[in-house]
């Protein structure tokens, strides 16, 4: 089976999921836009329609999050539209980052986070500052730490905050290590 993770090209975690993954033949898709300055290996450049699809998401998403997007820059409303690809593209949502409460996650990563929400996706979250996995309960509608291993789909988004420290480093290469060490040969 191969791999491909979505994310966003991005210093910290969209490029230590990218990085870490390389290690395992894991392709890294990121999703960029015109003007937008990203290190990924595999960038898809997004089209103005493409970037309206993802902010129509963004606005579904703000009825979660309550965030103000009326006056956000045209930089930032790009960046948010193109997290949508990472979810659109995925059958799991992989994030490293924090939470605000027990329902919504911090940052850039938060929008990813509420629009996997809203498309009924698993999403697991890496709480680097307490240092555990967690996962979204539907029914009622929180994060719950999660004890299992992470099982990897065939398309993933591996994203996550720029503020990557060394719990959410080590917490990536567990993810990668317990998927393709049971298929590594002896």
């Amino acid at each position: 089976m191969s791999y491909t993770c979505h994310s966003g090209g991005c210093p910290g975690s969209d490029m230590e999921w990218e990085i870490q993954g390389e290690t395992y033949g894991v392709k890294t898709i990121a999703y960029s836009f015109k003007g937008h300055n990203q290190k990924g290996k595999n960038p898809k450049v997004l089209t103005a329609d493409e970037l309206n699809e993802g902010y129509n998401h963004v606005l579904e998403a703000n009825k979660g999050l309550k965030r103000n997007v009326e006056y956000i820059p045209y930089y930032v409303k790009c960046l948010l539209s193109r997290n949508w690809f990472q979810v659109k593209n995925s059958e799991v949502v992989f994030a490293i980052g924090k939470f605000l409460s027990d329902k919504v996650v911090a940052g850039g990563t938060g929008w990813a986070v509420q629009m996997a929400i809203d498309n009924n996706k698993p999403i697991y979250v890496f709480d680097q500052e307490a240092n555990l996995w967690t996962t979204f309960i539907y029914p009622m509608g929180i994060f719950t730490p999660y004890g299992e291993i992470l099982k990897l789909t065939e398309n993933f988004a591996g994203i996550g905050t720029r503020e990557i420290n060394d719990n959410g480093k080590q917490a990536i290469a567990a993810v990668y290590e317990k998927n393709f060490t049971e298929s590594k040969p002896q």
